[in-house]
């Protein structure tokens, strides 16, 4: 039996002191448990890799496809890391990055390995996962990011 993975949506207040952008991105719910609160993403002020284009056209237009990617068609043997939730200011992996370790497998897609990473430190690792997700429910879900 494969693992379910659903995008749903996960907004980030935004503030004036201090001074915080407002986000609108996407949680991974794994068979109905939100990888945003397992990880603790919240403690770390962090939002989805990937942006909701129902709020944020031009951000997930310049940032999905790309991301959608690396979750997907750009996966290389042996896998690669991918970062599902990340800095909200700028995105960039040195502010932290939460990760998984994403690999083909037979039947789909495995991720595994979840960790938080800022590009300096020794990675700090989660105990979830493996999650295995079939080939074509996991890319039609993955897809549902992009913006028209």
């Amino acid at each position: 039996m494969t693992d379910q993975i659903r995008l749903v949506p996960l907004h980030r207040i935004g503030s004036a002191n201090p001074q915080k952008l407002e986000r609108h991105s996407f949680d991974f719910i794994v068979n109905g448990v939100s990888l945003f609160e397992a990880t603790q993403a919240l403690e770390y002020d962090m939002c989805g890799s990937l942006s909701n284009p129902q709020f944020e056209r031009e951000i997930a237009r310049g940032v999905n496809g790309r991301t959608a990617a690396m979750l997907t068609s750009d996966v290389p043997a042996g896998g690669h890391r991918v970062a599902l939730f990340v800095c909200p200011e700028c995105g960039d992996f040195a502010c932290g990055a939460i990760t998984t370790r994403l690999s083909r497998t037979e039947r789909g897609v495995q991720w595994s390995d979840f960790a938080y990473e800022n590009g300096s430190d020794a990675a700090s690792k989660f105990g979830l996962g493996p999650f295995e997700f079939e080939w074509a429910a996991y890319l039609s879900e993955i897809e549902r990011s992009k913006a028209d």
